[in-house]
């Protein structure tokens, strides 16, 4: 399987995520994107001189606020490839630190619950509360 054809599976699998993280997240009113392009004015630290390479913004739109960026992703274009494998490896690695962001996210939070009495029974008592059902085999 050639570049192309991994990119365009990449892109595919990208915005395919993004359009059901929105619909999953549209009672909230929270919609998801992201723009992919190359740069021909990237700095990084101290430089002087801007590089060319290939920047990723992670957006968000809310009801009532408009859209913003919430993250960007810089990268570096090394001399040596192409445009389109430029773009293919940064959605790789652009996919790899969303999904070690939640993944970080929930093992966090699966620590604060296991341990923390009183986030326990807030739980228990919200979800009697509101007969929320986590078996779904009934």
């Amino acid at each position: 399987m050639g570049t192309t054809e991994r990119l365009k599976i990449a892109k595919e699998i990208m915005a395919m995520s993004f359009m059901h993280a929105t619909e999953k997240s549209a009672a909230q009113g929270l919609q998801f994107g992201y723009d992919s392009h190359p740069s021909d004015d990237i700095f990084f630290g101290n430089q002087e001189e801007p590089v060319k390479g290939w920047i990723v913004d992670i957006k968000v739109k809310e009801l009532g606020y408009g859209e913003r960026s919430i993250q960007q992703f810089r990268y570096p274009r090394p001399t040596n490839i192409d445009a389109k494998n430029m773009e293919y490896h940064v959605i790789l690695d652009v996919m790899s630190h969303l999904i070690q962001g939640c993944l970080i996210s929930w093992y966090e939070v699966a620590k604060m619950l296991a341990t923390d009495a009183e986030i326990q029974k807030a739980i228990k008592d919200e979800a009697t509360e509101n007969n929320f059902i986590t078996d779904k085999s009934e």
